[in-house]
């Protein structure tokens, strides 16, 4: 499969700030970032519509996978949401997340 490149055009100095801060013996908020990061743009290569496309995780998945409570989890994620990096939505089964403004290489217009 061809991977495709992506741009992800919201990085700001408020998101930096915020996920290099860190507890110890934890996930990193970078590594968490990355997480939802990574899996995005492997739906992007997989799928015709995969920045628009949301992924699918549990609270509970990703509280484990960090090593996280639940809480922080959710914190996490409605900070990257106040921040429009994110958007999610709950449901009975979890939480849909896509992160926003990633951006395929090819549908950039081109610079000079």
């Amino acid at each position: 499969m061809k991977q495709t490149n992506v741009i992800f055009t919201k990085l700001h100095a408020d998101l930096l700030q915020f996920i290099s801060k860190s507890l110890p013996n934890m996930t990193s908020r970078y590594d968490a970032f990355m997480y939802l990061l990574e899996n995005q743009i492997e739906l992007i290569n997989q799928y015709k519509y995969g920045p628009n496309a949301p992924r699918h995780y549990t609270i509970l998945g990703l509280s484990k996978k960090w090593k996280w409570d639940r809480k922080t989890v959710m914190s996490f994620l409605k900070s990257l949401q106040n921040m429009d990096v994110i958007s999610a939505k709950g449901d009975v089964s979890g939480i849909s997340i896509r992160v926003l403004h990633l951006v395929p290489d090819h549908d950039m217009p081109d610079r000079i």
